[in-house]
């Protein structure tokens, strides 16, 4: 589960906004004039040594003036990355380049470079520069048709989407008497994926909803491939009766399907049903996408088609997210920059985003609910597609209480590690147990030997 290669990409580059500052009042164009007068009045009354006091001062003035427009013509400078996409713990490598196209030498020249809170540059002594306040610097001097670079790593901290500030270049004359400014464009963003989970560790009973392999758990059954039959159990849908079957044994007699087929996934994220206090760095709602990104990276690497829906606003479009389900790296890809872009904010309540999108979702479809409360639109809208036959399960998140559940649908209780570890301690068991004071039948207890939680 480690980072995944990406090219690097070199944005355009942009003409950047310039500006002048003088030091003093004396060296703005009211000082000009000043000088200018102070050297026609020596002139007139012949105070050669006024004169030329004026004429130096006004010279010095107009030369620093004139280096100064010049200083930032032709120098670029710019922040460099190898890559863009990254996990949290990894180090992004980058180099600072600093480049004069130009005859005319800098005697001095600062770069700042502005970084978002979860980009933490990591400083060697061959590196140079200085970081505070969140502004990297470096300064130098350049000759003519010079170069610099400094080589440089940034830490990522945390899962988002990071847009890098614009980077600033200040020069000027060789005495300082005027500044000159230089903003460059913002040139790209860094992405962190969420971080993945194995997906043994998340403690999803036979939540592999995925994959050309049989398994014992008919939690995803295949409707194309019948094994056998059974006696009929409340909560079975209706398309599975065998009637034939049931005509001959004079009683209900149900499918039983074969769990070997290549699976479509929809994983659907509602995000208005955490808190606020669920958004922080360590919260409910960033477990919850590094749940939703782990299921992705495994059912896609056991050849299902995996599709994300979360009625989100992305950090850089502002609508909600929807990918459709598909398979291959490509599509795992899209679905981890997808959930980097996700914020805590919603764009509109859960239920009617599920009715929009499930008019593009073919039948048969697996249905991946990952929510810390259940809104009350949404049981009776589960309930109707469980009997219409849609695999369903809920991934709960977090020690909230999700009240009355809807009946035949599986649901389990996925806590974070730290929780998951002080659970175990006040139950005096590996496994937390099954939600209140419910007894556990040996199926769930087996459900949760991998740590989830059988809420049923």
């Amino acid at each position: 589960m480690g980072r995944m290669p990406q090219k690097p990409t070199i944005p355009a580059e942009a003409p950047p906004k310039v500006s002048t500052q003088a030091s003093g009042y004396l060296l703005t164009g009211g000082g000009h004039l000043f000088f200018t007068g102070i050297l026609l009045l020596a002139v007139w009354y012949g105070k050669e040594a006024l004169a030329v006091l004026a004429s130096l001062m006004l010279a010095a003035a107009l030369f620093s003036r004139g280096w100064s427009r010049l200083s930032l013509a032709g120098v670029r400078g710019r922040l460099l990355l190898a890559e863009r996409r990254a996990f949290p713990g990894d180090v992004l490598s980058g180099r600072v380049r600093l480049v004069n196209r130009k005859p005319l030498p800098l005697p001095w020249v600062a770069l700042e470079q502005a970084l978002p809170a979860e980009l933490t540059p990591v400083l060697t002594h061959s590196s140079g520069g200085t970081f505070g306040d969140g502004t990297l610097r470096y300064a130098a001097s350049l000759g003519w048709y010079q170069a610099l670079q400094w080589r440089i790593g940034f830490a990522c901290t945390r899962r988002g989407y990071f847009p890098l500030p614009p980077l600033t270049l200040t020069s000027g004359d060789p005495f300082g008497f005027y500044t000159r400014q230089a903003v460059m464009p913002p040139d790209d963003h860094v992405l962190v994926y969420p971080r993945l989970i194995p997906i043994g560790e998340l403690g999803i009973p036979s939540c592999y909803p995925a994959g050309d392999e049989r398994t014992e758990s008919r939690l995803f059954p295949d409707p194309t491939r019948t094994v056998g039959v059974r006696d009929y159990r409340p909560g079975d849908p209706l398309r599975a009766i065998h009637w034939k079957a049931s005509a001959r044994q004079r009683r209900l007699q149900v499918k039983v399907f074969e769990a070997a087929t290549t699976r479509k996934i929809a994983l659907f994220v509602a995000v208005n049903s955490f808190g606020p206090d669920a958004a922080g760095p360590e919260g409910d709602f960033e477990f919850a996408l590094s749940v939703a990104a782990s299921l992705a990276y495994d059912a896609i690497g056991r050849g299902a088609s995996v599709g994300l829906f979360a009625n989100s606003r992305l950090a850089d479009t502002g609508q909600p997210a929807s990918l459709d389900p598909a398979g291959g790296q490509a599509r795992l890809t899209a679905i981890l920059e997808t959930l980097a872009k996700v914020t805590p904010a919603a764009s509109g309540l859960f239920a009617p985003f599920l009715k929009e999108e499930l008019r593009m979702l073919c039948a048969g479809t697996t249905l991946v609910f990952i929510l810390s409360s259940l809104p009350a639109t949404l049981p009776p809208l589960l309930e109707g597609l469980k009997r219409a036959g849609s695999p369903l399960i809920l991934l709960w998140i977090g020690e909230g209480d999700p009240g009355p559940l809807p009946a035949q649908i599986p649901c389990h209780r996925l806590r974070r590690p730290a929780e998951k570890s002080a659970a175990e301690g006040r139950n005096g068991k590996g496994n937390g147990g099954t939600l209140g004071d419910q007894p556990e039948t040996g199926e769930e207890a087996a459900d949760g030997a991998a740590g989830g939680e059988d809420i049923r």
